[in-house]
């Protein structure tokens, strides 16, 4: 009985042991916040000509957690003018580091614009092993004054126009300007959408200019013009750019596409081309149009036709967004580049490749490959026509079991000759030397047909009245009209005023005769 109360007792001794055990404190806690330290110098003004030399460092003393603890700091800068704040830095150091064009760029992000003086204050934030977080025994000041890049390289008058003013970026803002110094601003603005702005002093943006308005139907690529007493005037969107002479493959006929892009807002296009003249110009006419000012690379609207030096494939690009002072850059390349397009002589205009009336197939990638849609009757018979190149059929087609679709070679070879009267997608890759004729034109499409929103049945083709037709027999449901099997094109709503993606059409079940007018976008719905 002894040894069992022993036992016992023993027993009892580890229980209390362990109990206390559990209610002893944690190792982890904080013991001395962090503390940041003066940023030195406390007023900075950033410039074209220090832009590379390095910010003054924002440093702190590190937070005590206990022995072992790993911390990791968070910082944060905040404009005292706008209450906008970013996160400058995650570190488990206690320094950050940037140079002052590091510095300008998030300075901007917090509404900070360039040539004002802003107030902005450094916190931080220390976190030990994700569980205790605590703010720095103290927040510090400085002052900074921000200047925009994109201006080093204009010497004349110039002013942003601030799109959605007073909210907006001048990192991102388009610029006009007065190079001839006859105070009038001119310069090229995209506008994606229907919007205000302002035109604000490229010196001193807190001076507004004046004030203007976009409709939606003059959204795109529009050029404003600032007259000396503020009056502003703008052009309709020249969404189109291009070259256009006999240096180029369309002649002074037809113009060579350019695209835009919005980073770098240069429209280029790669192209081959003669030793002879060209021009810019805008939507395929020439109301606006550019040429040589008489110096290196400039351009003067209604200027001098330019000069290409030799025969060769260009990277051709066109700035018309440096603040009114609009120039050009060509740069000889090796890519190998097709023709902007062929022709299509036969006999429905007597074989002539470069009448008026001769169909054409375009490469807008100038990658050899061309395509275009147009109606042939039956037995009409066609070629080709590349640059002084006959191209023919070598064999013969090959259907599909539609019969809808029909490949075949091309080569030195006879007349293609058309089986049935449609209208045909012609498509060719004169790399590989095929090509294809497919049906096509509008069709019927929607969840009242058979092919529901997938497919749908394709429309014949009257060029007597110039309109499209089908009978077809529908559920009850929504139908509506696309060009090409594609929704790039399509026509919804009224009947009697079809819209470009407007609303689906609601039909009840039965069988119709649909005739579709695409040149007035109207159409009618008969039951038979």
């Amino acid at each position: 009985m002894k040894f069992k109360n022993i036992y016992f007792l023993a027993v009892g001794v580890l229980a209390l042991a362990s109990c206390a055990e559990d209610t002893t404190d944690p190792v982890l806690e904080l013991r001395q916040a962090a503390t940041l330290n003066a940023v030195t110098p406390a007023d900075i003004t950033i410039t074209k000509d220090n832009s590379t030399a390095q910010f003054p460092d924002i440093t702190w003393e590190k937070a005590n957690y206990g022995s072992g603890a790993v911390v990791n700091y968070t910082v944060t800068l905040t404009n005292n003018s706008s209450q906008k704040s970013v996160v400058i830095g995650e570190t488990g150091n206690t320094k950050l580091s940037f140079t002052n064009a590091e510095m300008n760029k998030i300075l901007a992000s917090i509404g900070a614009y360039p040539g004002q003086a802003y107030d902005f204050t450094v916190s931080l934030k220390s976190k030990a092993f994700d569980v205790y977080q605590n703010e720095a025994t103290n927040t510090v000041t400085f002052k900074a004054t921000p200047y925009d890049p994109n201006v080093d390289n204009i010497d004349w008058p110039y002013a942003y126009v601030a799109v959605g003013y007073p909210n907006w970026d001048y990192t991102t803002a388009y610029l006009i300007g007065d190079p001839d110094g006859d105070g009038i601003y001119q310069g090229w603005v995209q506008f994606d959408e229907a919007t205000t702005y302002a035109i604000l002093d490229g010196k001193d943006v807190t001076k507004v200019l004046a004030q203007g308005e976009i409709a939606d139907d003059a959204k795109g690529f529009v050029e404003l013009t600032m007259e000396a007493d503020g009056t502003v005037s703008q052009t309709w969107a020249c969404n189109t750019w291009g070259l256009i002479g006999d240096a180029t493959s369309g002649g002074w006929s037809d113009d060579t596409k350019m695209e835009f892009d919005k980073d770098t807002r240069l429209w280029t296009v790669i192209t081959s081309m003669t030793a002879k003249e060209f021009k810019f110009r805008a939507n395929s006419d020439w109301t606006i149009n550019y040429g040589g000012d008489g110096t290196e690379n400039g351009l003067a609207r209604n200027g001098d036709n330019i000069k290409v030096p030799a025969e060769s494939a260009y990277i051709v690009t066109l700035d018309l967004t440096n603040a009114g002072k609009y120039t050009y850059a060509m740069e000889e390349t090796t890519i190998e580049l097709s023709s902007a397009f062929m022709t299509l002589p036969g006999s429905y205009q007597g074989w002539d490749p470069e009448a008026d009336n001769v169909y054409k197939i375009v490469s807008e990638a100038r990658d050899f490959k061309y395509s275009g849609a147009y109606y042939f009757a039956e037995e009409t018979e066609f070629k080709f026509y590349d640059s002084g190149s006959w191209i023919g059929i070598v064999g013969d087609f090959t259907w599909n079991d539609a019969h809808t679709k029909a490949d075949f070679v091309i080569g030195d070879g006879a007349n293609i000759v058309i089986p049935e009267s449609a209208y045909y997608k012609i498509t060719v890759d004169t790399k590989k030397m095929v090509a294809s004729l497919s049906k096509t034109g509008w069709e019927v499409i929607g969840d009242a047909t058979a092919g529901g929103w997938d497919k749908g049945q394709v429309m014949d083709y009257d060029p007597n009245t110039d309109t499209w037709s089908t009978t077809i027999t529908v559920s009850d449901g929504d139908i509506k009209f696309r060009w090409d099997a594609s929704w790039t094109i399509n026509l919804g709503g009224d009947l009697n005023a079809l819209t470009q993606d407007g609303p689906n059409i609601h039909v009840s079940a039965g069988t119709y005769k649909i005739v579709l007018n695409a040149n007035n976008n109207t159409a009618t719905i008969t039951a038979v």
